[in-house]
């Protein structure tokens, strides 16, 4: 509270206008890692994630009070991006190790196929396929915490990768509001709908693309969005 409230007191604001996005965001870095379960003798639960707006006229610094009231978000993403840098760099060099390797292994395969080698050819294609395990077990991604515009396809592979759950932070909820009035966003609104929830899955085909299965769809949600433009939702 007394950061909250200093921030609204310096930008002269009301303070939920930055309570409420500091209060979102906590909850997307929370998200699936705290479950609540309201009732006693029931095992429905609620996940730690929310969905909230500022509701206001042009000139009432609304994207000033979301950017100070994301500025811890943002620390963690800087920090998390310069791991993944470090991380990436180690990783490089790995790769070119493994891709040595795995050259090695199917040029003996090779061999071992020419001289009709049934148990040569099994050892080096079991020893193939325990390099593309360590690859994908030495693979290194950057953890996510937030995300402005992306389709529901990045969306699900970027909840895949961040299994806790991200945020969507829109400066403008009106164009993400009317992109899902679009006939051809109807999957769209089931996907925002699931990830309301924070506990289910999803899963999106598409032709060209396969499948895509979201183990743990959670999703924040937090935007500006003015009186006039609100009222036809």
């Amino acid at each position: 509270r007394p950061w909250l409230a200093d921030v609204a007191d310096r930008m002269a604001i009301p303070l939920e206008f930055v309570a409420a996005p500091a209060l979102v965001s906590l909850g997307s870095v929370v998200g699936r890692g705290v479950a609540i379960r309201p009732m006693a003798r029931d095992d429905w639960q609620n996940a730690g994630n929310l969905w909230g707006g500022i509701v206001g006229p042009p000139g009432v610094i609304k994207s000033g009070a979301i950017s100070e009231a994301n500025r811890p978000l943002r620390r963690l993403a800087f920090e998390a991006r310069k791991r993944f840098e470090d991380a990436e760099a180690t990783r490089e060099a790995d790769r070119d190790a493994l891709e040595a390797r795995r050259k090695a292994k199917k040029g003996q395969l090779e061999k071992a196929a020419k001289k009709g080698d049934a148990a040569d050819l099994a050892r080096f294609r079991d020893e193939l396929k325990a390099l593309r395990v360590e690859e994908e077990a030495g693979e290194v991604r950057e953890r996510r915490y937030s995300t402005s515009d992306a389709t529901i396809e990045k969306l699900g592979m970027l909840c895949n990768e961040n299994p806790r759950g991200l945020l969507v932070l829109r400066d403008e909820l009106t164009g993400w509001l009317r992109g899902l009035d679009r006939d051809d966003r109807a999957q769209d609104r089931a996907f925002y709908l699931e990830a309301w929830n924070g506990t289910g899955s999803f899963t999106v085909d598409r032709v060209g693309r396969g499948t895509l299965h979201v183990e743990g769809l959670c999703l924040s949600i937090f935007g500006g969005i003015q009186p006039g433009r609100l009222e036809s939702y």
